[in-house]
């Protein structure tokens, strides 16, 4: 598959000095898109209030019913990938949690989400999955 599409984050000092910017397959361009309305929030991006979900309300919360945070933050995850991801249809969206003992820093046990998001390329036809993992308070990823 060629390269047709920018690769994010885009190198604004690529652009000052006349180079070509980075470019990546569509795979990986959805994928960006996918981790970006992930990692942001309600209100982030100033040009559109709606861009992002509902993730980051909850960081630092101690969630009392996570079955109904799972089917929240779902909901949320799948109509953002729906309206601001236009490549990418079939939306299906998967949340896991689990109680990580983690020894950075401290020794601690956190909650671990783990977000699996399903669906079909537009342009392709082909099935398209995308994983991403965080720890909740404070939120981080890797």
């Amino acid at each position: 598959m060629t390269n047709d599409f920018l690769q994010i984050p885009l190198q604004s000092g690529l652009i000052t000095s006349q180079k070509q910017l980075k470019r990546c397959s569509l795979n990986e361009s959805v994928a960006g898109m996918m981790h970006l309305i992930i990692i942001t929030h309600f209100g982030e991006n100033k040009q559109d209030m709606s861009f992002g979900n509902e993730l980051w309300e909850y960081d630092f919360e101690t969630i009392d019913n996570i079955q109904a945070f799972k089917e929240k933050l779902s909901e949320s995850l799948q109509k953002a990938i729906i309206q601001h991801e236009k490549r990418f249809t079939n939306v299906k969206v998967g949340i896991g949690f689990e109680q990580v003992l983690t020894t950075t820093n401290n020794r601690r046990v956190r909650q671990r989400i783990q977000i699996n998001i399903e669906g079909t390329l537009r342009k392709t036809n082909e099935s398209f999955t995308h994983q991403e993992v965080f720890f909740m308070g404070p939120l981080s990823y890797y």
